[in-house]
């Protein structure tokens, strides 16, 4: 079975991933440190293989775990081999190791490992390509009032659990009320600069209201809040702070680090001045090409000027493959110090902008 395995395009896949070197560079699981509790059904390198199969067939996290009960192709790229009575019935397994594997990833010693595999099969090792993008999260569309319901919502919610598991009544604040306003006001098609202003004002003393509620009713029964539930206080604080001084504050001032998402509060809007998307919310990446493999050269939540990596992509690509002579990238990049840059190091730097080629 293993011998038809690797004959299949996922067995020359599984041979062209270097998993016992990418498995030294994740830390082990409490299991396998242990040795207590249920065995998990797949190791860090299992793990692995079931975000390369994600990207390799893109289908949802579900539909993945189903396609892996029922191919014993996908079972022994994952490293298992399931009985025909077994089933892997946990959904979230996915994104569960997802959740691990990024807690501690180094991504510069993975490259290096994926870098040191390929490099006798690849070609033109000595030519690179730059260029930056944004690797989307999964957020709706932001707006002020969206994110101010959401934290109205939320400690509505941690409030009314706590009052529920002491055997208090429930608090007397409009919720329902407020509620309404909110949905009558999303059900406008139009949806004016006033009466948005209107509502965020509304908003805004309904949450500190909600909040002084909680603080009071905390302090009085000394609830102590577990460290998600904390987490999520702070981070509405930050937004109520930042949407005060948005609303009461200097005209058109802006936010330093806005928070457009209550749950993914790292994430930020990063202006990519795109005709159909003008703004991005995710990762911004730096990435380097190299014989048509992409590496990662650098990676933030926060926006940062391109022009500035490129002399550091010249860095990785000579630390990941040696020699570099041909460098490419857009016209955002060719400035006067990344010129010197290239000349003084012997880089033919060519730079496309509008179907020119300037060299």
């Amino acid at each position: 079975m293993q011998e038809s395995f690797l004959q299949t395009d996922l067995g020359k896949l599984y041979q062209a991933i270097p998993f016992d070197a990418l498995a030294e560079k994740i830390q082990a699981t409490r299991h396998s440190l242990s040795g207590k509790g249920c065995p998990p059904w797949f190791d860090v390198k299992g793990g692995i293989a079931l975000q390369i199969l994600k990207h390799y067939l893109d289908i949802s996290d579900e539909l993945l775990v189903e396609r892996i009960n029922t191919d014993w192709c996908m079972q022994l790229f994952c490293g298992i081999s399931l009985k025909p009575t077994e089933r892997i019935r946990d959904k979230n397994i996915v994104s569960a190791w997802r959740v691990f594997l990024g807690k501690d990833m180094d991504i510069e010693g993975l490259q290096k490992e994926f870098a040191s595999q390929w490099k006798p099969f690849m070609e033109h090792t000595h030519i690179g390509s730059q260029d930056a993008t944004c690797y989307e999260s999964g957020i709706r569309y932001p707006t002020y009032v969206k994110l101010l319901w959401e934290c109205c919502e939320s400690v509505y919610k941690i409030m009314q659990r706590e009052r529920r598991i002491l055997g208090i009544r429930k608090s007397r604040c409009n919720f329902e009320r407020k509620k309404k306003m909110y949905l009558a006001y999303q059900k406008n098609r139009k949806k004016s600069r006033r009466k948005e202003k209107k509502l965020r004002k509304q908003l805004l003393k309904f949450l500190c209201r909600l909040m002084n509620l909680h603080n009071d009713f905390s302090a009085k029964h000394q609830v102590v809040l577990s460290k998600r539930k904390h987490n999520r206080m702070k981070v509405i604080a930050k937004v109520y702070e930042q949407q005060h001084g948005k609303a009461y504050g200097e005209k058109d001032a802006k936010i330093k680090d806005p928070i457009v998402s209550l749950y993914k509060p790292y994430v930020r809007p990063i202006i990519r001045g795109k005709e159909v998307k003008p703004v991005e919310f995710g990762a911004k990446v730096n990435k380097l090409q190299v014989d048509g493999i992409s590496f990662i050269e650098y990676l933030s939540f926060d926006a940062f000027n391109e022009t500035t990596r490129f002399s550091e992509g010249i860095f990785l690509q000579r630390k990941l493959f040696g020699k570099c002579t041909h460098q490419s990238a857009d016209a955002i990049y060719a400035t006067n110090k990344n010129r010197t840059y290239a000349s003084s190091h012997g880089i033919t730097n060519q730079f496309y902008s509008q179907g020119e080629t300037k060299n």
